[in-house]
């Protein structure tokens, strides 16, 4: 079982660090459990709220290094920027993750932060500082953390608190100013090959009586984890080929088992395994589902999978060990738009995977785009059909958005250089809702892809077949409140013309 300190055995406490996930003006409900930043936020998404594991991971280490680490989820309290000053006063290293979605509102809150303790640095992890690390500089932040940031934020730290501004610049997988403002770009730090080395979350970092409402959780209260790092996939909309690379990292299936130990001991009733691809190998599952069998644990799961990685005989093992939803990226009904984005995968390949999970009773998610490379209006409804006739339980519908670090972004720059380094076209306020540079390769107007947003969620979501059948799925109070509370974030979305 594992234990944790306020501070390393016989070492005494180091300095003060901060964890912060801060709480944007603009919407309650803001994803940020990814290690890329946040991804996502809004009724959109059924108004879901998410503890962030990653935030959590980095918190657990520095605590395990001794360091006396502060740990505020500012969104999940929904906390003003002056009590989140006052908790954190004192500290040395201010940490958050950011993404492009957020980047510039992140990093004004950081300055926000720093004004207050003009002595605390301030370091950022996710997908704009690994892609756009300069951009993420001028934006006043101390130090960008490229990719996987477990290490490295242990080092930043370790050398931050003997004092050594050299050192601390020279850490790897850093990109930092010099005392004359020249950028220090070092050489990234490699990729973690030993996940099992990662602790699990310090879930007592969680602020206590905070309810992290999710639509598609069936137990509260819930953890989100990761088991692995990278994805096989090579989409070229996505970063996750890019931050992580396409050779999929494993904790092995003993340690995952034992975690789940810890976190049912410490009271969660349902864990979401947030890996790209939780099913990618096949043999790790069975092993991770035969270890969940032995040792008796009885609690929900959810899990991330690609259609082409799962079959009838997994998906009968992972439903008997308690996961009872799984989220695919289906993107388009059209195979040739599914071809441009290298998708890799098959409209048959989807088909079964949705018809094998529907006959073994295991609950899905669809992730639709539109607004895809090679889009027209005609394949736009094929997405919708295809989304109606494999049945999700339920779905997400939104604009494909060029990110940092992505082939996608790369081909948009090319084509017109003010998208700069994206964190205006992607922020939070018209992510997935607004297209403004998908004309460049795709032939349906900007307004027409908003307009097919809303309508794709009425068509979808307001079926009467729709409504009886997840009414009849209801099988505790938990579930009751998802269907009444996410149905009605839903419902706002996609009949208000102005929500997001």
């Amino acid at each position: 079982m594992q234990v944790f300190l306020s501070r390393s055995s016989g070492a005494g406490t180091k300095m003060r660090i901060a964890v912060v996930e801060p709480c944007l003006e603009n919407k309650k409900n803001v994803i940020r459990d990814v290690i890329y930043g946040c991804w996502c936020g809004g009724k959109r998404i059924g108004g879901a709220t998410v503890p962030p594991f990653e935030l959590l991971t980095v918190a657990t280490i520095l605590q395990q290094e001794g360091h006396d680490v502060v740990f505020v989820d500012a969104q999940a309290e929904q906390i003003e920027i002056d009590e989140v000053k006052k908790r954190i006063a004192g500290a040395r290293l201010a940490i958050m993750s950011t993404s492009v979605m957020t980047a510039n509102s992140d990093t004004d809150y950081l300055r926000q932060l720093k004004a207050a303790n003009p002595q605390m640095l301030t370091a950022v992890y996710g997908s704009h500082p690994t892609f756009q690390p300069e951009a993420t500089l001028e934006k006043g932040v101390d130090f960008a953390i490229q990719r996987e940031p477990e290490w490295v934020i242990r080092d930043l730290a370790r050398a931050l608190n003997n004092n050594d501004m050299v050192t601390a610049r020279a850490v790897q997988g850093t990109v930092s100013k010099d005392d004359n403002g020249e950028v220090i770009k070092n050489k990234r730090y490699d990729y973690i090959e030993d996940l099992d080395q990662i602790p699990p979350l310090n879930v007592n970092f969680l602020p206590k009586g905070v309810d992290y409402f999710n639509p598609i959780v069936k137990n509260l209260p819930y953890i989100t984890v990761s088991s692995s790092h990278g994805c096989p996939a090579k989409c070229s909309y996505c970063t996750a080929p890019f931050f992580h690379g396409t050779r999929t990292r494993f904790q092995s299936a003993g340690k995952v088992v034992e975690d789940i130990g810890y976190y049912l001991q410490n009271g969660m009733k349902e864990i979401y395994f947030r890996d790209e691809t939780f099913t990618a190998d096949r043999q790790r599952v069975f092993d991770i589902c035969a270890g969940i069998d032995k040792r008796g644990y009885k609690f929900s799961w959810i899990c991330n999978a690609r259609v082409d990685t799962v079959d009838f005989e997994m998906l009968t093992v992972m439903k008997k060990a308690g996961c009872h939803l799984i989220k695919f990226g289906a993107e388009s009904g059209n195979q040739d738009v599914l071809d441009a984005v290298k998708k890799g995968i098959t409209l048959e390949q989807t088909r079964e995977a949705f018809k094998w999970c529907n006959e073994v009773g295991i609950a899905t998610h669809g992730h639709f785009m539109v607004g895809m490379p090679g889009e027209t209006y005609d394949t736009m409804e094929e997405t919708l059909d295809l989304a109606i006739e494999i049945k999700p339980t339920t779905a997400t519908f939104g604009i494909c958005t060029p990110y940092p670090g992505t082939p996608l972004f790369r081909d948009v720059k090319r084509m017109d250089e003010s998208i700069d380094d994206g964190a205006k076209n992607a922020a939070m306020d018209r992510l997935h809702v607004q297209g403004s540079f998908n004309h460049l390769y795709c032939d349906v107007d900007a307004d027409d892809l908003s307009k097919t947003v809303k309508r794709f969620y009425r068509r979808f979501y307001l079926r009467p077949s729709y409504i009886w059948l997840q009414l009849t799925r209801i099988r505790n109070s938990n579930m009751l409140r998802n269907v009444v509370i996410g149905g009605m974030n839903v419902f706002n979305f996609a009949t208000n013309k102005n929500s997001s």
